[in-house]
């Protein structure tokens, strides 16, 4: 069976998925939304729109699954560990350094942690996801 339909990797992708909403939930419910209300203050939508954040969400951790989780077949939990910080750094590098770069008042200091929220939790990610490919894929 390909690497990529396997029962595995469903496995791998629902843990990515139910990880990346609590710990996205903890950092943009309880940690960083005071700044981010502070920093863009009257640009927030009350109540938000929740169809494009669940779009990136789907599309993000199967992402993460394909390109950090699963690209070899004797991939080890630390390669996964650095594949899922360069995909965070790069994902959430777009979206901080292109939002600083051309919006007024977007803060530097958001930028950084934000990039650096994004590059550690894609990394937990593919770790966890990784994990879950070694303890249930074909041995």
């Amino acid at each position: 069976m390909n690497a990529l339909l396997s029962r595995a990797t469903l496995i791998a992708y629902i843990t990515v998925l139910l990880l990346f909403a609590v710990l996205d939930g903890i950092w943009l419910g309880i940690i960083a939304m005071p700044w981010y209300q502070d920093a863009f203050a009257g640009l927030l939508r009350e109540p938000f729109i929740t169809w494009p954040w669940m779009v990136f969400y789907l599309a993000y951790c199967l992402i993460v699954v394909v390109l950090a989780v699963c690209p070899g077949r004797h991939t080890s939990v630390l390669s996964a560990l650095g594949r899922g910080a360069m995909l965070g750094a790069a994902a959430y590098g777009t979206y901080n350094l292109t939002g600083y770069s051309i919006i007024a008042g977007w803060p530097l200091n958001m930028t950084l942690v934000d990039l650096a929220w994004g590059t550690v939790a894609t990394a937990l990610l593919s770790t966890a996801g990784r994990a879950m490919i070694n303890r249930f894929g074909k041995q």
